[in-house]
């Protein structure tokens, strides 16, 4: 008998191949693998805050009040400015969860609002703070909300301060929610994670998490929102795409009242730093040791900083802005 042809046979080589993985896939499709097998503390992975709010009442749980809000045509809290930058501004975006959105404090109390009245007070007449924080976001909502949204606002300088809501343990890694509700934001620049079996090996291979396990050594249960392997890969995605658009990036370290849980985080966004070649300004070591002699806080809500802490934050960037030369970068002469 003849043999078959080489082309031949890798066409029925393929061929079986290719029924082999569309079984698998098909089978695990019906199957309804992975399946969540908790909730989620967002209803989808991505969010943001409603547009056009003018000194909406929000609540403070914790303190048992409330705080009024406002916020741009975007959802991006005061102080309000055109999504196009005036010719003359030199413009600084603020990116970063609800610390930086300035959750418990009204809208010139928050620390982006205030950095933009400090670097006012100081000459600096053409600056415009843009705030970027959302409420509960990490790194992985802030790529998206970069592509979306805040890209347009053109700014010169980007505080990238997500670390606060990365390093928090939940049930699932952000990214797992995006893919277990199949959220096509996300699946749309992803499309392997469309793939069932490209799932299963990332699984197995320990880089995507499906659920929560509990740790062997009887510490807290849960996973980090964004592991450091993703955090990490998170912030130089971050840096590029900031750099691509002509802005200066900056790696800022939220300050907490202790550092606590951002510990490893922290320690990754140095190395982030030296490693990309870019400032970075980490202010726990500084609010530690105003925080012995004053209240920078909420009494009941240790995560936010008062309407004193972000004033104080506001003076030390402001203080680092200056200091690296950064209040002279594109935009016009602040």
């Amino acid at each position: 008998m003849a043999a078959l042809p080489l082309t031949r046979k890798l066409a029925f080589a393929a061929i079986t191949t290719l029924v082999v993985f569309g079984g698998v896939e098909l089978g695990l499709r019906s199957a309804g693998w992975p399946k969540p097998t908790g909730t989620f503390a967002h209803n989808e992975p991505f969010w943001i805050t409603d547009p056009g709010l003018a000194g909406e009442s929000f609540p403070h749980n914790e303190e048992r009040t409330t705080f009024r809000v406002s916020t741009d045509e975007n959802g991006l809290r005061g102080p309000v400015h055109a999504v196009e930058k005036p010719t003359s501004a030199w413009r600084l975006l603020s990116m970063g969860c609800s610390t930086t959105f300035g959750w418990g404090v009204g809208d010139a109390e928050a620390y982006p609002a205030q950095l933009e009245a400090t670097l006012r007070s100081r000459g600096h007449a053409a600056v415009e703070v843009v705030n970027g924080g959302q409420p509960g976001y990490t790194s992985f909502q802030g790529l998206w909300l970069w592509d979306e949204v805040l890209k347009n606002y053109e700014p010169d300088v980007v505080l990238i301060g997500f670390i606060v809501q990365d390093s928090r343990k939940a049930a699932y890694t952000d990214k797992s929610q995006a893919v277990l509700q199949q959220d096509a934001r996300f699946l749309k620049e992803n499309l392997l994670y469309r793939s069932r079996i490209y799932m299963g090996l990332r699984a197995g291979l320990g880089n995507i998490q499906l659920q929560a396990k509990e740790r062997p050594d009887g510490g807290e249960e849960g996973l980090f929102r964004v592991p450091p392997a993703d955090y990490a890969e998170n912030l130089r995605a971050l840096v590029a795409k900031v750099q691509a658009a002509g802005a200066t990036p900056v790696l800022l370290g939220y300050p907490l009242e202790r550092s606590g849980y951002t510990a490893q985080h922290r320690l990754i966004l140095q190395a982030a730093a030296e490693q990309l070649g870019v400032p970075h300004l980490d202010l726990q070591p500084q609010m530690e040791r105003a925080v012995n002699g004053q209240q920078l806080y909420f009494p009941n809500d240790r995560g936010h900083a008062n309407a004193a802490g972000n004033a104080l934050i506001a003076t030390w960037v402001a203080d680092f802005i200056e200091a690296k030369g950064l209040n002279r970068a594109g935009g016009g002469t602040p």
